[in-house]
């Protein structure tokens, strides 16, 4: 791939986290958002000279951390920055409701400064290979419309690979509807499993099973997914996992890197997995740039995740050499090990 060209974009938020754990004292300015996540995914493997091919649009206010910005330039990536200075950055509180990192409240507590194609126009963005989108169905279904248009407009006829994270405030059966229609104009459907479950009104509280969810994503695959009907779910399901499928492929699960589902990993490093879902498709995309195919790509992810798990915020990168470390680890050994994993053989042996 040319380095000049542009691989994988966000069009995810930028937020600055508030982060409250009972009986510690707050963690302020923590990087965070869909935006954040998915871009550090797709960074952990498109090292120098590739990270030029990642490109992030964000909108700050005049408040944005000196810190926070160094540590993105440092990242190397291709960063549209839009700062509007009569105004804060986006700003949420996180409260997590015990010391376990499980029941959690998220709100906003600054208006939204939000990201569109607009970013995007007079600018290589434009002619990315990959974006990558958390938004309601409503939304989503105006946004590609627009983006599509634009890239027409600029003599790009090639489509891109459209990934959509539905917005979780959306997933509910009042939305079914909609969701099921803008399926058809996305290449990539992905909700975690609790979103699925309450689209179709199954209870959250209801033990998990494969099989459901298998059930539930073969409506949306009946529907269509994507604008010919070849797209590809990928329900992300956390400690369970992630189940890839389409009218291509047949259900299949793929272990995460941290879990009792994977040979080796249970007593895992897990920390925070805030960002993680959102870092799977960052890997995600990327990976199915490299390979072209949907459940390779998906190894990609549940290793992208993993290093979103290790820490609050964001994994340390430190260079060796010619060799990248995150969280001193290098991502191809940490991708090379799951592939290579028992549960995964059957897949690529």
């Amino acid at each position: 791939m040319d380095t000049g060209d542009i691989s994988f974009t966000s069009f995810g938020l930028v937020v600055l986290d508030e982060i409250r754990i009972p009986n510690q004292k707050p963690l302020t300015n923590i990087l965070g958002g869909s935006g954040a996540h998915a871009t550090l995914g797709a960074r952990l493997f498109q090292a120098p000279p590739l990270n030029r091919t990642l490109a992030w649009p964000i909108h700050i206010g005049h408040d944005f951390p000196g810190p926070i910005a160094d540590l993105l330039q440092s990242w190397g990536i291709t960063l549209v920055i839009k700062e509007e200075l009569d105004q804060p950055s986006t700003r949420g509180l996180l409260e997590y409701k015990d010391t376990t990192f499980g029941p959690k409240d998220f709100k906003y507590t600054t208006p939204v400064l939000a990201v569109d194609e607009s970013h995007a126009e007079g600018s290589r963005i434009l002619a990315s290979r990959v974006y990558h989108y958390l938004a309601t169905p409503r939304d989503i279904i105006s946004r590609v419309s627009t983006l599509l248009a634009m890239r027409q407009e600029a003599g790009i006829s090639s489509r891109p690979l459209i990934i959509w994270e539905p917005s979780p405030l959306a997933c509910s059966p009042d939305n079914l509807q909609d969701c099921l229609e803008a399926a058809r104009c996305v290449d990539v459907l992905s909700p975690n499993h609790l979103e699925l479950a309450k689209l179709f009104s199954q209870a959250p509280g209801a033990a998990f099973a494969k099989s459901m969810i298998e059930e539930l994503v073969t409506k949306f695959l009946d529907s269509g997914v994507g604008p010919d009907g070849t797209g590809a779910i990928v329900v992300r399901a956390g400690e369970h996992g992630c189940l890839v499928q389409s009218r291509d492929i047949s259900p299949k699960w793929l272990p995460p890197f941290y879990g009792t589902g994977f040979v080796g990993r249970k007593d895992s490093p897990v920390v925070d997995p805030t960002g993680a879902g959102n870092a799977f498709l960052g890997g995600y995309g990327v990976g199915y740039i490299q390979t072209g195919d949907a459940v390779h790509a998906a190894c990609y992810g549940s290793v992208a995740a993993s290093f979103a798990l290790e820490q609050i915020g964001m994994p340390e990168k430190v260079d060796q050499g010619d060799t990248e470390l995150w969280n001193g680890v290098s991502v191809g050994t940490r991708l090379r090990e799951y592939m290579s994993g028992e549960e995964n053989k059957s897949i690529y042996a």
